[in-house]
């Protein structure tokens, strides 16, 4: 049994499928995703897949999903934290007491899902906290296989989502520093498809694999691409870093669902390098551009 956390998330649901599609059984741990009306669930259990409902910072819920499974994905973790506590307890917390339980209860198989950019040295919490993460997985006794995708898209681009509030600021859209950070937008289903093919794949096991998609966007190139399709009009304007820190915390003020470390986000690189690992699967040409209008529209 393969327990997957954040299954009804974006890239969870991906991996649900192409679980199914190579016949592996399945468990969720899920909040339920709020009303019935919105509620995941149903198709859930149309799929097959086992549920357990609960919070995944609750270590006795954890335990009981991880009960039985000999295989765990951590996909979980919202890019929304409005503050550095739950940021902390989202991207670093949960994932020790994971570990911990996964080895008590002698999971084998572990695959962490982290993000390009990742570093002990990022201005970013985030991406600090989720370096921090990395290191705690790879001191786990079980066989584990790290993936570090950029930002990834399907019908939904969550980073967008994340961005839109400083996008429709007016009478300027302000851009910390010099806008030439870069991140390498990925379908979401290329890196479903490279976390289940690596599942039972001997020579992923212990390494970390970054995933970019086809095409690299400057901050600056993005935001304008944006812009085209949104028929956006507002300039740019470049906010020195240390000016654009305050700003952001009186923008948190004003502005609903803003990211705790929106400035950090827009400055750190979510690109890969230059030493790239052979994939455990080939990876699609499928680029940002092409789902943007469908993103849009969604929004």
């Amino acid at each position: 049994m393969i327990l997957v956390l954040g299954g009804s998330g974006l890239l969870g649901s991906a991996i649900l499928k192409h679980l199914q599609q190579q016949r592996y059984p399945a468990r969720v741990l899920t909040r339920g995703m709020g009303d019935w009306q919105s509620s995941n669930l149903p198709n859930l259990k149309a799929m097959g897949v086992e549920i357990v409902v609960g919070d995944m910072t609750n270590p006795d819920v954890l335990g009981k999903a991880i009960n039985g499974c000999t295989g765990v994905i951590h996909a979980g973790g919202s890019m929304l934290q409005t503050s550095p506590e739950e940021m902390k307890k989202i991207h670093l917390d949960v994932v020790s007491e994971l570990a911990r339980l996964s080895e008590l209860g002698g999971v084998q198989r572990f695959i962490q899902v982290s993000c390009l950019g990742s570093s002990q040295y990022s201005d970013c919490a985030m991406m600090r906290y989720k370096w921090e993460a990395e290191q705690v997985i790879k001191e786990a006794p079980f066989y584990w296989t790290i993936f570090r995708p950029s930002y990834f898209f399907d019908d939904t681009f969550p980073f967008l989502n994340i961005l839109m509030p400083v996008l429709k600021l007016k009478p300027f859209i302000p851009v910390p520093g010099t806008g030439l950070s870069e991140i390498e937008p990925i379908c979401v289903d290329d890196v479903a498809n490279q976390i289940v093919q690596s599942l039972y794949n001997r020579n992923a096991v212990s390494k970390v694999y970054e995933l970019g998609g086809p095409v690299t966007y400057t901050m600056l190139e993005f935001i304008d691409l944006v812009k085209h399709y949104m028929k956006i009009k507002t300039p740019i304007m470049h906010v020195p870093t240390e000016s654009a820190g305050k700003s952001a915390k009186f923008f948190g003020k004003i502005l609903k669902n803003m990211h705790t470390d929106l400035i950090g986000l827009m400055t750190v690189d979510s690109r890969c390098s230059e030493e790239e690992l052979e994939l455990p699967a080939p990876l699609s040409e499928r680029t940002l551009e092409e789902a943007l209008p469908r993103i849009i529209k969604k929004l």
